[in-house]
C-alpha cells in the first residue's frame, strides 16, 4: 500500500479552510495546511455570522468563546442622506439555538478557531508555505510547494481542498474555471475604530441615494466599517493617503474626533461561480468556488458551510467508511443555497444602488410599507427554512412534506438527570437516529442498525417527559418543539448527520444512503461530474 504524507491537504487557511482543518483535526484524519502568510490577515472582511454558522462553530466548541466578543444585530435599516426611512429589518428569533444573527470582528474570532485547532494532534499547518501546483492519478495527488525560505518541495496525499480565495491557484491548476460577472463600479472599505460614539453609530444602515449610496457598519469591539463608492473617473490611486479618505469620511459627517481609521481597501462586486466544485480527487470550496455580492452578509458564511460539508464526509473517505463518491454531493448539496444566498444579495443590492429616479420613488414609497408585512424577513433575510436541499445523500426523495435534506432545529432539551442543554451538545457530534418515545432501534431492521452503527451513529430516545427508567441515550423535549418538528414530517424516527441535517426517516427509509445519495435516482444537473461508470456502495 502507497504511503502519504497526509490523507488530506488544504490550501488556504482562512475562515473555510480553518473550519475544514478543525473538522478534519476532530476527526482524526490527518491533514497538512499550506497557508502563504506567515500570520492572520490583520484586516476584517466579513461583518457578521449567523445563527447556522454559530451551530457550526458550536460543534467545534467556540461558539461561547467568539460570541463573547460579537454583538447582537438589531436592526438593518435603508435611509436616504435627508434621514428618511426607507426599509428597516429586524432579524427575528429561529430555532437554530443562537441568535439570528451578531456583528463580528473577523481576525477577532478567526483567531479564536485557529487557536482551537491548533490543539488537533492530527492537524500540521504550514504557515508561510507557498502551494505551487498539483499532479493527480488514480491513486492520490502530488502537491509541490516552497517553505518560508523559499525552499521548494513536494507532497503526496489522497485528497486536497482547494480554500485559497477567488483568484484559486488550485482551481486553475485543475483546469476548473469562474463564469459570471463583476460590477464596474468600485468601492473604497474603510476600516475604523470608534472613539466618539456618534449618534445611532451601532446600527447597520445602507444610506440609499441614487448617486452617493454608502454602507455603515458598526462592527464588533468598537470596530467600525464604511463602504463608499469611488466616484466617476477615480481610481483607488486616487486615495493614496489617509487625508484623502478622511475627505470622504468628512462627508458623511464623521471627523477625526470620532474615529480612528484603521486601514482601507478596494472592492469591486462579484456574481462569479465555478463550472465545478470537484475534479477527481481536488474539492473547492469558499470563494474558491463562489463570489457573491456582500450586502446580505453571506460569503464568508457560505464558505464555512461548504467546509463543514465537505469535512465530515472527508473523514468518512479517509476513515474506510465511505466511497469517494460521496464527495461528488458536495456541489450537489451546496450550490443551490449559495445561488439563493447570491439571489438575495443582489435583491437588497437593489435596493441600495437604485439609480433609476422611477424605481427609486417606488422604492422610497413601498419601503416603509413592506417592512410592516409578515412575509418581508422571509423574502429578504436568510432563514433556517431555507436550509435544505432535494440532491444529495439521502435516502429518497426530499419533498415539502418531509424532513430530508433539511437541517433539524436545535431546541433547549434536558438530560434524564434534568440538566439543561442545547440539542447537539447533548446527542454530540456525529451520526444521531432520533426516535420519538421509543427506542429508534425498534422501528429499524438488524441490517439498518449494524450498519448506521459501523458509521459511528448514536441511537438517542426523545421522550416529552423524564421517565423513572434508568435510559442513558434520553432527550427530554420538555418544551414539544423537536417532537412537533419531527411530527411535521411525519416522522417518528430521523437519522441526523454530522452536519445536523436529515439522511433518512421512518417515512422514507432508514436504509444507510448509496454513496452518491439519490443523485442517480433524479434529473442530471449540469453542475454535477458524470457519475464513475460502476459506483460501489457505502462500506458499513
Amino acid at each position: 500500500m502507497e504511503e502519504f504524507d497526509a490523507d488530506v491537504a488544504i490550501v488556504g487557511y482562512g475562515p473555510s479552510g480553518v473550519i475544514a482543518a478543525s473538522f478534519l483535526g476532530q476527526a482524526g484524519v490527518s491533514t497538512v495546511v499550506l497557508e502563504r502568510d506567515q500570520d492572520l490577515y490583520a484586516r476584517a472582511r466579513a461583518v457578521t455570522v449567523n445563527d447556522w454558522s454559530l451551530r457550526i462553530l458550536q460543534e467545534l466548541g467556540v461558539a461561547e468563546r467568539v460570541k463573547q466578543d460579537m454583538d447582537i444585530a438589531r436592526s438593518v435599516t435603508w435611509k436616504t442622506h435627508a434621514n428618511n426611512l426607507v426599509l428597516r429589518l429586524v432579524p427575528s428569533p429561529d430555532v437554530l439555538g443562537h441568535p439570528p444573527a451578531m456583528m463580528i470582528y473577523q481576525p477577532e474570532m478567526e483567531a479564536v478557531i485557529r487557536e482551537n485547532a491548533a490543539g488537533y494532534s492530527s492537524l500540521d499547518v504550514r504557515f508561510g508555505h507557498s502551494y505551487t501546483g498539483l499532479t493527480q492519478d488514480a491513486e492520490g495527488v502530488t502537491l509541490t510547494a516552497t517553505d518560508p525560505d523559499g525552499r521548494p518541495y513536494s507532497l503526496r496525499v489522497r485528497y486536497v481542498v482547494g480554500a485559497d480565495g477567488g483568484s484559486s491557484r488550485v482551481r486553475e491548476d485543475v483546469g476548473l474555471r469562474m463564469v459570471g460577472s463583476t460590477r464596474p463600479r468600485r468601492w473604497l472599505v474603510i476600516d475604523g475604530e470608534v472613539l466618539q460614539p456618534w449618534p445611532d453609530c451601532d446600527e447597520l444602515v445602507f444610506w440609499s441615494d441614487p448617486v452617493r449610496p454608502v454602507v455603515d457598519i458598526p462592527l464588533a469591539k468598537g470596530n467600525h466599517r464604511w463602504e463608499i463608492p469611488l466616484g466617476p473617473g477615480e481610481v483607488d490611486a486616487d486615495y493614496a493617503t489617509e487625508d484623502r479618505v478622511w475627505e470622504r469620511l468628512s462627508q458623511l459627517g464623521i471627523g477625526r474626533r470620532d474615529a480612528h481609521i484603521k486601514g482601507w481597501a478596494f472592492y469591486s462586486h462579484h456574481v462569479r461561480h465555478v463550472d465545478a466544485w470537484r475534479r477527481d480527487r481536488v474539492v473547492l470550496i469558499g470563494d474558491a468556488a463562489h463570489l457573491m455580492p456582500p450586502w446580505a452578509g453571506q460569503g464568508m458564511q457560505s464558505g464555512i458551510r461548504d467546509a463543514h460539508n465537505v469535512a465530515w464526509k472527508l473523514a468518512a473517505v479517509c476513515l474506510g467508511q465511505a466511497d469517494d463518491a460521496l464527495l461528488d454531493t458536495v456541489e450537489t448539496e451546496r450550490r443551490p443555497h449559495v445561488q439563493m444566498l447570491t439571489a438575495m444579495s443582489q435583491r437588497l443590492g437593489q435596493l441600495v444602488e437604485a439609480d433609476n429616479p422611477l424605481v427609486v420613488r417606488v422604492r422610497n414609497a413601498l419601503g416603509p410599507v413592506l417592512m410592516h408585512l409578515p412575509g418581508a424577513n422571509r423574502i429578504l433575510l436568510p432563514r433556517s427554512s431555507t436550509i435544505r436541499f432535494r440532491r444529495g445523500w439521502v435516502t429518497g426523495t426530499p419533498g415539502r412534506r418531509n424532513a430530508l435534506g433539511r437541517m433539524i432545529p436545535q431546541p433547549t432539551v434536558f438530560d434524564r438527570r434534568g440538566r439543561e442543554h442545547r440539542l447537539d451538545d447533548l446527542v454530540g457530534s456525529g451520526f444521531v437516529v432520533l426516535g420519538t418515545d421509543d427506542d429508534p432501534r425498534e422501528a429499524m431492521s438488524a441490517h439498518q442498525v449494524a450498519a448506521w452503527a459501523a458509521l459511528g451513529a448514536r441511537f438517542v430516545t426523545v421522550r416529552p417527559t423524564f421517565s423513572t427508567a434508568d435510559e442513558p441515550d434520553v432527550v427530554v423535549d420538555a418544551t414539544g418543539s423537536l417532537t412537533a418538528w419531527m411530527k411535521r414530517f411525519h416522522a417518528r424516527v430521523v437519522v441526523v448527520r454530522p452536519d445536523r441535517f436529515v439522511a433518512a426517516s421512518d417515512v422514507t427509509g432508514l436504509d444507510v444512503p448509496a454513496q452518491r445519495g439519490n443523485l442517480d435516482r433524479t434529473a442530471p444537473s449540469k453542475a454535477t461530474r458524470a457519475p464513475t461508470p460502476t459506483p460501489p456502495t457505502i462500506r458499513v
